[in-house]
C-alpha cells in the first residue's frame, strides 16, 4: 500500500517537473533569434557588420512624392511613419533587407513596398564599408501602434544569432500626425528633401 503511494507521488512530480521544464524552456525560435542592441533616435548604434542612426522621424496622412517633374501621392488607412537615417556598412558591400516597427503590443510591420522606387529607400541601398549613407524608411501603421515603439533593423531576417538593431524612437503621440509629408528627389548632396506639412 506504501510503494504504491510512494509511485504515485513520483509519477505526480516527475509530471510536474516535465510541465515547468517544458513551459520554462526557450523554443528554436527565441534560442536563434537575433541579439538586441538597443539605441535611440540620435545615437550611432553599431552592430559587428554596419551601424545605423536615426536622425528625424515623421508621422503624417500623406506621402506626396516628387520625382522628374511628377507627383505621386500615397495615402493610407493608418499612418505614414517616415524615418530619415543614414547607415554604413564596417567590413563588407551589404544591403540592409530587414527594417521592422515594433509596436508597444508586440505586432511587427514591416517595411512599406510602395517606396522601391524613391532614392535612399533602406532595401535598395548598397552600402559600402566606411561610407554612411543617407537612408530613408516607411511603414503604414494603425495610429494607435505609433506610440512607443522600437524600429527594428537587421542584415536580413533569415540570418539566425545575427544582432538586430532596437532603437526607441520616442513616445509619438496622436498631435505629432502632420496631414502630408512631401519626399522631393534632389540633385544635390542628398538624394531627397523632405518637408511636412
Amino acid at each position: 500500500m506504501m510503494s504504491a503511494v510512494r509511485i504515485l507521488l513520483l509519477c505526480i512530480l516527475v509530471v510536474a517537473a516535465l510541465y515547468a521544464m517544458r513551459n520554462s524552456t526557450p523554443g528554436y525560435g527565441e534560442i536563434t533569434a537575433p541579439i538586441a542592441i538597443r539605441g535611440a533616435v540620435g545615437e550611432r548604434v553599431e552592430s559587428r557588420d554596419f551601424a545605423f542612426g536615426a536622425a528625424n522621424v515623421y508621422l503624417a496622412r500623406q506621402v506626396r512624392v516628387e520625382s522628374f517633374g511628377r507627383i505621386k501621392e500615397y495615402s493610407t488607412s493608418g499612418v505614414w511613419l517616415i524615418i530619415e537615417g543614414a547607415a554604413i556598412a564596417k567590413t563588407e558591400t551589404m544591403t540592409l533587407t530587414s527594417a521592422e516597427w515594433l509596436a508597444d503590443n508586440g505586432l511587427r510591420y514591416e517595411l512599406s513596398q510602395r517606396f522601391s522606387t524613391v532614392p535612399g529607400y533602406l532595401p535598395t541601398e548598397r552600402l559600402e564599408p566606411g561610407l554612411p549613407k543617407p537612408v530613408l524608411l516607411a511603414f503604414e501603421l494603425p495610429e494607435a501602434a505609433v506610440a512607443k515603439g522600437t524600429l527594428l533593423v537587421a542584415r536580413s531576417l533569415v540570418m539566425p544569432l545575427a544582432e538586430e538593431l532596437w532603437i526607441v524612437l520616442g513616445d509619438k503621440q496622436p498631435t505629432d500626425i502632420k496631414s502630408s509629408v512631401t519626399i522631393v528627389r534632389d540633385s544635390s548632396g542628398t538624394p531627397w528633401t523632405l518637408a511636412a506639412r
